[in-house]
C-alpha cells in the first residue's frame, strides 16, 4: 500500500465519523423538540381541576333563588377547565376568546366563591410559553341569579379587539351594562391588564346599538364603525330625595378612540304623555301582577313586512313567553319584571338555549294595543330594525282582565269542557279531559300533557294546546261546535221535528287562526262526547 492510498483511507475514515456526528446531533434535536411539543399539548389539553364544578344556567325557583337547584344537579359530578381554581371557587360558567390578541384562545370564567352569595368574573390568558391560563383581573359583581345574567366578547370599537362585556340585573333590580379592555401595562413588558371602558346603570334599560359592518372589515382590511350604547332612565334616577318623575332620559354613548372610552354623544328627554282613560290607569296600578295580567293571552302583529303573522303570547303564571311564527316556536322563561312609566320590561332566557337572553321593552298604547321592543344580548349581529319590534293587538276581544267574565258563549264551552271528568270518542280508544288551564290527552297508549286557552276569534270559538312535550298528538288550534241532534216538539197540535245543539258533544275541527279570522286546516277532526 502506498502512502497516497494511505492517506484516502484514512480521510474517507474520518469523513464517515464527522457524518455519524452530525446525524446524531441531528436525531436528538429532533427528538427533544418533539418531546417538548408533546409535552406543551399535553400540558393544555390535560390541565384539569377535580374540585372545580361546571355549573349549567337552570331556572330559578318561585324565590328567586337557584341556588339549591344548580346545588342539587351537579352533586357527584366533575368537570374539566384550563384555570386553575383556589379551593374556595365554583366554577358557574366559561367562555373562550382571544381578549389580547395573541391569536391563541384565553379563556373568562365566572365563580362563586364561598362566603359570597355574588357572581365573579375572573378573565384569564394564556401564556405560550408556559402552557397556564395567568389571572389578569377579578371583576365582582352584584349578582347572584342566573338568569339575569350574561357576558361575552364583542368588538365595540371596530378596531379588530374582543372587549369583554357584562350584562345583567343586579338583586337590587337596576340594570347594569360594563365593557373592559385587555391592554398591556404601561410598564413595557409583556403583562396585560383589564380597562374598564364603559360602565352603564339603570332603572329601565340598556342595550348595544350595532351598525352594519363593510366587507373589508369583516376581511380585516380596515377598521369598522363602532356599536352604541343606549341608556333609558328615569329623570331623576341615582338622584338622592328627587321626587319621582315619569319623564324619561335617553343617552347615546359612542366611542371616543382618543381618549379610548365611551362618552356621551346626545341625550334626550321624553316627557310621558299620561294616558288618562280609566280602564288604562287601571292597568297601571303600579304592581307588576295587574299589568302580567293584562298581557295574559295571545297577540298579533299588527304590520308585517312578509305575508306570515306574528304572534307572542305571554303566560305570567307559568312564567313564560312565546313566540310563534308559522310552525316555528320559540318558548322563554319569564324572569324578572320591572315597571315603567306606561309599560313594563320583561327579563327573560330562552329554555332551550339558556345562554339567549332576551328582553322585552314593552309600551301601553290602549286597552287591546301594545308597543314591543325586543334587545337580544348575545354576540350576534343584528339588524336595526328587529322583526319582531313593533304594534301587537290582542288577539281575541275578550277583556283583558283576569277574573272578568268570558263572552257568554266561550263561557259555554270553558264549562262544558270542565264539568266532567273527561270526554271521549265514540270508540272510546281517545279521551282528553280539563282540569283549570291543563289538560290531559290519552290515545292508545300515548299520553299527553299540557296546557289550553279559550277564546273569541270572530264568529268561532276557538282552544289553543301547547304540550309538555317536545311533540304534540294534536294541531295548535281547533274550532270548538256542539253537536246537533233532532227533537221532536208539538206545535199548535202538530208533531214538529227541530234541529237543536247536543251540548254532550263537542267537536273539535283543526285550524288556522288570523286576527279576526279562522279557517279549517289539515289535521284529525274530533267528535267528544260526555
Amino acid at each position: 500500500m502506498n502512502v497516497k492510498h494511505y492517506i484516502f483511507i484514512h480521510m474517507k475514515s474520518k469523513i464517515k465519523s464527522k457524518v455519524f456526528l452530525i446525524l446524531f446531533v441531528i436525531s436528538i434535536i429532533v427528538i427533544a423538540l418533539l418531546f417538548f411539543i408533546t409535552k406543551q399539548i399535553a400540558q393544555r389539553n390535560n390541565t384539569e381541576v377535580t374540585s372545580a364544578k361546571l355549573v349549567p344556567a337552570v331556572a330559578a325557583d318561585a324565590s328567586g333563588s337557584d341556588s339549591d337547584s344548580y346545588t342539587k344537579l351537579m352533586q357527584n359530578e366533575t368537570f374539566k377547565t384550563f384555570v386553575t381554581l383556589n379551593p374556595t371557587e365554583t366554577l358557574i360558567s366559561s367562555q373562550i376568546m382571544d381578549l389580547n390578541d395573541d391569536g391563541f384562545d384565553d379563556e373568562v370564567i365566572v365563580t362563586r366563591k364561598a362566603g359570597s352569595q355574588y357572581f365573579y368574573i375572573i378573565p384569564t390568558l394564556y401564556n405560550s410559553s408556559t402552557g397556564d391560563y395567568e389571572r389578569i383581573a377579578q371583576i365582582q359583581t352584584k349578582n347572584s341569579r342566573i338568569k339575569n345574567f350574561s357576558y361575552f366578547g364583542m368588538d365595540m370599537s371596530g378596531e379588530h379587539r374582543t372587549d369583554l362585556i357584562y350584562q345583567g340585573v343586579e338583586d337590587d333590580g337596576i340594570s347594569v351594562l360594563k365593557i373592559y379592555m385587555c391592554k398591556k401595562t404601561t410598564s413595557g413588558s409583556n403583562a396585560y391588564e383589564l380597562i374598564n371602558i364603559g360602565d352603564f346603570k339603570s332603572d329601565e334599560t340598556i342595550f348595544i346599538q350595532q351598525v352594519e359592518r363593510s366587507e373589508s372589515y369583516a376581511l380585516s382590511l380596515s377598521k369598522g364603525a363602532s356599536y352604541s350604547v343606549w341608556v333609558y332612565k328615569s329623570e331623576n334616577f341615582g338622584k338622592e330625595g328627587a321626587e319621582a318623575s315619569s319623564n324619561q332620559i335617553q343617552q347615546e354613548y359612542k366611542w371616543n378612540a382618543l381618549m379610548q372610552t365611551f362618552e356621551l354623544a346626545q341625550e334626550y328627554k321624553v316627557n310621558a304623555n299620561r294616558i288618562a282613560a280609566k280602564e288604562l290607569s287601571r292597568i297601571q296600578d303600579g304592581t307588576v301582577e295587574t299589568f302580567a295580567g293584562f298581557l295574559n293571552g295571545l297577540w298579533y302583529k299588527t304590520a308585517n313586512t312578509d305575508s306570515n303573522i306574528r304572534y307572542i303570547y305571554f303566560d305570567y303564571n307559568l312564567k313564560e313567553v312565546i313566540l310563534v311564527l308559522k310552525d316555528k316556536i320559540e318558548v322563554y322563561e319569564w324572569g324578572d319584571s320591572r315597571l315603567r312609566h306606561n309599560g313594563i320590561y320583561l327579563s327573560t332566557v330562552n329554555s332551550d338555549i339558556m345562554n339567549l337572553h332576551r328582553r322585552f321593552d314593552i309600551a301601553l298604547v290602549n286597552v287591546d294595543e301594545i308597543k314591543i321592543t325586543i334587545r337580544d344580548e348575545i354576540n350576534l349581529a343584528i339588524r336595526e330594525t328587529n322583526l319582531w319590534d313593533g304594534q301587537y293587538k290582542k288577539l281575541n276581544m275578550q277583556s283583558s282582565f283576569e277574573g272578568e267574565e268570558q263572552t257568554s258563549e266561550a263561557s259555554k264551552f270553558v264549562e262544558a269542557l270542565t264539568e266532567v271528568t273527561a270526554w271521549h270518542t265514540a270508540d272510546s280508544q281517545t279521551t282528553i279531559s280539563f282540569d283549570q288551564n291543563v289538560y290531559f290527552f290519552h290515545s292508545g297508549e300515548m299520553t299527553e300533557k299540557g296546557v289550553y286557552a279559550v277564546m273569541d276569534i270572530g264568529s268561532y270559538r276557538v282552544i289553543q294546546f301547547r304540550s309538555d312535550s317536545e311533540y304534540s298528538l294534536l294541531n295548535t288550534s281547533y274550532a270548538m261546535e256542539f253537536g246537533s241532534k233532532v227533537v221532536s216538539e208539538t206545535i199548535k197540535k202538530k208533531t214538529v221535528e227541530k234541529v237543536v245543539p247536543d251540548y254532550d258533544t263537542i267537536i273539535f275541527t283543526p285550524v288556522k287562526i288570523t286576527p279576526t279570522d279562522c279557517f279549517a286546516t289539515e289535521g284529525k277532526v274530533y267528535n267528544f262526547i260526555k
